[in-house]
């Protein structure tokens, strides 16, 4: 059997119809990229759903929209990359994210996880340091009828302060310190975040959990390769 990377380049630089073979490769795929993410123990059925509802390709440079469903982190303008569909997937289920919760996602990129996460949650709320990144998740968000789903254009760095009004939180750049963040997060939230030095290549992804009496405890749920948190504006 062809591999599915053959299948993507062949619709991508040979503009074939999309005939009824190939929507049968289409449909294939989306339960091969569904099993991969089954096999890191992704088994959460409402993250699964999740992912197979929200077109990832739409979200993607328009050079890379025939590989979205392929389990890489596709490079985004900025030097910004993209999180595997499987990192995104894991991050999801490891939160549990309840119906009755409102999700804070800084460093919200194309607005994808957003968007998906927006189907597990009360309200959720992206926050991107790139104004042209915020403007493609507005209108990402106008394709579709998330109505729970909200954008903004904001450097964390001044004002850490918001992730107080948020029961969960998500960081999808790395830090070298969790101690900002849990001093800003509000009694019984609980946030992922991505940690590690600045220099490493691979960072960790972590769940942090406060609790009434502002103690806190951190579970490790991942390793991935990681942007680390941006400094200065460019």
């Amino acid at each position: 059997m062809r591999s599915i990377i053959n299948v993507l380049i062949d619709l991508y630089y040979n503009n074939t119809k999309l005939t009824n073979e190939m929507k049968d490769h289409n449909n294939y795929i989306i339960d091969t990229v569904k099993n991969h993410i089954r096999s890191h123990n992704v088994i959460d059925e409402n993250v699964l759903n999740a992912i197979d509802i929200v077109q990832r390709n739409v979200y993607l440079p328009e050079n890379y929209q025939n590989f979205s469903n392929v389990d890489i982190d596709i490079p985004l303008p900025h030097g910004q990359r993209m999180l595997m569909p499987s990192v995104e997937a894991k991050i999801m289920q490891s939160l549990i994210i309840k119906k009755n919760e409102d999700v804070l996602v800084v460093g919200s990129g194309t607005g994808y996880l957003a968007s998906c996460i927006s189907l597990l949650c009360n309200k959720i709320h992206g926050v991107d340091h790139y104004k042209d990144f915020v403007k493609l998740s507005l209108q990402n968000k106008n394709k579709f009828s998330f109505k729970n789903l909200s954008f903004e254009q904001k450097n964390i760095l001044s004002c850490w302060q918001i992730i107080k009004n948020f029961d969960v939180l998500i960081f999808t750049f790395s830090v070298e310190s969790i101690d900002i963040i849990v001093s800003n997060m509000s009694k019984n939230s609980r946030a992922f975040v991505f940690l590690g030095k600045y220099d490493s290549p691979i960072k960790s992804g972590v769940i942090i959990k406060k609790s009434k009496d502002s103690s806190y405890i951190v579970e490790h749920v991942l390793q991935t390769n990681l942007e680390s948190i941006i400094q200065n504006d460019d």
